[in-house]
C-alpha cells in the first residue's frame, strides 16, 4: 500500500504523492475538474487508411530502424554458445530463421521526425531498447512502422512463430526487465483499431530472469528469452539451444496466450511490441557501453509447415499486494508536511490537484480498448489531475509525498512532468533525489527521511531541489498553453518480484 494524504486529495492504495499548485492568483476550475488518465487512455482510434498512409510516409523516407552490427554478431559466439550452430539446428528442424535487432529508441527525436505519433508516457530518466524485426515469411500485410528495409519494431506474430533473444543482461542497475505488449487490436463490434500498448502477463525483470549468474546476481550474465505461444517451437528452441552449448538454466520462456490474443500476420491481427527497460546504472560508463553496443541478437523462428498448435494456458499471474500498509504510518508526518507548505506559500493561492490511479491492468484494458501505455505489472502508476504552467515567476508546482525506496516500500521511484498531448516525459526526478528535501519543512520530525519535496517551475533561478520545465522544443518540452500532468511511477516491492 503507497500512501498520499492532503486536502481534497483522494487516497488510493497505490498513490504515490500529493500535489500542490502554487500560483499568486486563485485558479477555478482548470487544475481540479479533469482526470488525466480519463483523457489519456482512450486513444483516438484508428484504421487501416491511416496504417497504410504511415507505411507509405516511412517507406518514402530514408529511415532505417538498424544498421549491419546484428549481421556480424550473428555469425560467432553470443553470451556462451555458438549462435550459428542454433541456427543452422532450427534450420535443419524446418524452421526459417530470420535476423533481428534491438534498437535504443529516442523517444524524442521518433516523435519529432513523424515516425512514431507519441512518446507513450516515457520514463525520461531511463533508456528503452525495442526489439526490431522483419515481417513473417508470406506476411503479406506490412507493418505500420516498417523502414526501407522491411524491419519494424512493431510486429504481428504467427501463433507458431517465436522470437528469441540471445544475450547479456545490462550491467548492475537498479531495475530491468522485458517484455511483450500487445500494441494495435481491432475490435470487431466497433469496427476499428485501438492502441492498447498493454502488458502480455508478468514481466521477466531483474528478480525473476534466468541467467548463468548466482542467485541475486542477474547483472551482465548471459541469458535467452523465447516469446510463443506454441510449445512446440519453445521445445525445438531449447532443444537447438542445447546442441549450441547454451545451459538449459538460462533459458526464460514468455508464454503468450492465445485465448486472449490475436495472434497472425493478416490485416485484423494484434501488433505487438517488446520492451527492454533499464533505470540506473551503478556505473554511467558501464551502462552507456551496454546501450551504445549490442547486448545480444534478436532471431524471428517460423516453422516452413505448419503444425497442429500446442498452445499455452493463460499464465498465473503473480499476486502484487501485500497487505502491507506501514506507509500509512506516516500520514501524520505528511500532514504536517502538507501544512508546513502551505504555511510558507500561503493557502489562498494553492490549488490541490487530485491524484489517481493512471492505468489500469493489461487484460482489462484489451478487453476495453484502452491505451496504457506500456505499463507493466511490476510497478505502480499514478498521475494527477491537468493543469496549465504558465511562464510566471509566480506559479509553479509543489509536488511532496513519501519516498518509497526511503520507507523501504520499493526499490525505486520516480516523478515526471507530462504533456497531455504527446504524453511526453520531460523532466522527471528519481528517489535519490528526494532525501533530505522534507527536513527543511518539518527539521524536528523523525519522519521527514522518509518524505520529500520538490518543486517544478518554467524557471528555477538555481533554487535546490526543483526542475525547470522547457517549452518550445517540440516531443522534448510542454508549450506555455498546454495541458500538463505529472505521473508517478514506484518499481518492484522490497520483499517482491512485483
Amino acid at each position: 500500500m503507497y500512501v498520499t494524504e492532503g486536502l481534497h486529495i483522494r487516497k488510493h492504495p497505490f498513490c504515490v504523492a500529493a500535489i500542490l499548485f502554487l500560483t499568486i492568483l486563485l485558479f477555478v476550475g482548470m487544475a481540479v475538474a479533469e482526470n488525466a488518465s480519463d483523457k489519456m487512455t482512450n486513444e483516438t482510434p484508428t484504421n487501416l487508411k491511416l496504417f497504410l498512409s504511415h507505411y507509405q510516409k516511412m517507406q518514402a523516407s530514408n529511415f532505417t530502424w538498424l544498421g549491419n552490427d546484428s549481421l556480424d554478431m550473428a555469425k560467432g559466439n553470443v553470451a556462451g554458445g555458438d549462435v550459428q550452430a542454433f541456427k543452422t539446428g532450427l534450420e535443419k528442424m524446418g524452421f526459417t530463421v530470420q535476423l533481428g535487432g534491438l534498437k535504443i529508441m529516442n523517444i524524442y527525436d521518433l516523435v519529432d521526425a513523424g515516425i512514431l505519433f507519441s512518446c507513450n508516457g516515457n520514463n525520461p530518466n531511463a533508456p528503452y531498447e525495442v526489439y526490431v524485426l522483419p515481417p513473417a515469411p508470406g506476411q503479406l500485410v506490412p507493418n505500420v512502422f516498417t523502414d526501407q528495409n522491411n524491419m519494424s519494431p512493431v510486429y504481428r506474430l504467427r501463433p507458431d512463430e517465436a522470437l528469441v533473444f540471445i544475450g547479456m543482461t545490462p550491467p548492475e542497475c537498479t531495475y530491468f526487465s522485458y517484455q511483450t505488449f500487445q500494441y494495435y487490436h481491432y475490435y470487431p463490434v466497433k469496427e476499428l483499431f485501438r492502441k492498447t500498448f498493454c502488458n502480455v502477463g508478468d514481466t521477466i525483470n531483474f528478480r525473476t530472469i534466468k541467467t548463468n549468474g548466482t542467485e541475486g546476481n542477474p547483472f551482465d550474465k548471459a541469458t535467452i528469452i523465447v516469446s510463443t505461444a506454441d510449445k512446440g517451437a519453445e521445445e525445438s528452441v531449447r532443444a537447438a539451444a542445447k546442441s549450441a552449448g547454451y545451459l538449459p538454466d538460462i533459458i526464460n520462456t514468455e508464454t503468450l496466450p492465445t485465448d486472449v490474443l490475436r495472434l497472425g500476420v493478416d490485416k485484423y491481427d494484434d501488433a505487438f511490441i517488446l520492451l527492454h527497460r533499464m533505470y540506473s546504472f551503478r556505473d554511467e560508463k558501464a551502462g552507456s557501453a551496454y546501450m551504445n553496443n549490442l547486448s545480444g541478437i534478436v532471431l524471428r523462428i517460423t516453422p516452413n509447415e505448419s503444425a497442429r498448435l500446442n498452445s499455452y494456458p493463460m499464465q498465473e499471474l503473480r499476486v502484487r499486494e501485500t497487505g502491507n500498509g506501514s506507509e500509512l504510518d506516516l500520514t501524520p508526518a505528511l500532514n504536517d508536511l502538507r501544512q508546513a507548505i502551505l504555511d510558507k506559500y500561503g493557502s489562498e493561492n494553492a490549488t490541490e490537484l487530485v491524484t489517481s490511479l493512471w492505468f489500469t491492468e493489461g487484460y482489462d484494458a484489451m478487453q476495453r480498448g484502452v491505451n496504457i501505455l506500456g505499463a507493466g505489472r511490476d510497478a505502480a502508476y499514478l498521475n494527477t489531475s491537468t493543469f496549465v504552467l504558465r511562464d510566471d515567476p509566480n506559479e509553479f508546482l509543489i509536488v511532496y509525498g513519501v519516498n518509497h525506496a526511503a520507507s523501504g516500500k520499493a526499490l525505486y521511484s520516480n516523478l515526471g512532468i507530462y504533456g497531455s498531448k504527446l504524453d511526453n516525459g520531460v523532466v522527471a526526478v528519481n528517489n535519490n533525489l528526494f532525501e533530505g528535501t522534507a527536513e527543511e519543512y518539518l527539521p524536528a520530525n523523525p519522519a521527514a527521511k522518509y518524505l520529500y519535496v520538490w518543486r517544478i517551475a518554467r524557471h528555477c533561478n538555481n533554487e535546490s531541489n526543483c526542475s525547470e520545465v522547457p517549452w518550445g522544443q517540440k516531443s522534448r518540452g510542454i508549450e506555455l498553453n498546454e495541458t500538463a500532468y505529472i505521473g508517478f511511477r514506484a518499481y518492484v516491492q522490497n520483499d517482491r518480484s512485483l
